[in-house]
């Protein structure tokens, strides 16, 4: 049974195009951060870095947090089906490569147009329903 599409639909389509921007942004802020000290002090109490501290105090804004978050688990939601790695790799390839339309990435996977176009709904639904939109 198909759903419509309503207003949220394009707006969960850019939360899903954005997803490798923000995994990265997330990765990036807790990396830690290496600072050359210049001076006299070699190591010892008074050269103590608080890499542990500084990464800890990095966070993603909620808004965005909260989007990195909604596709994670849609991902890991999709990956439980028995079909998981063809599901998240038709994603992958018409979302995050954008390299494939729908109907190449379910040529690609060994799927139809239509199994792939409902993989699709099924994530874009999963992601809505993990960003509780109305």
């Amino acid at each position: 049974m198909r759903r419509s599409r309503s207003k949220w639909w394009a707006g969960v389509r850019a939360v899903v195009r954005e997803y490798p921007e923000l995994r990265a942004e997330l990765d990036t802020l807790h990396s830690p951060v290496m600072i050359a000290r210049y001076g006299k002090s070699v190591g010892g109490s008074n050269g103590t870095s608080r890499v542990t501290e500084c990464v800890a105090l990095r966070e993603m804004p909620a808004g965005k947090q909260r989007e990195l978050d909604a596709v994670e688990r849609a991902i890991e939601e999709a990956r439980r089906e028995s079909n998981g790695e063809q599901r998240v790799r038709i994603i992958e390839l018409v979302y995050w490569k954008q390299t494939h339309t729908l109907i190449g990435a379910a040529k690609a996977v060994g799927y139809s147009y239509d199994q792939a176009q409902q993989f699709h709904a099924d994530f874009l639904h999963c992601v809505e329903r993990n960003l509780n939109l109305p």
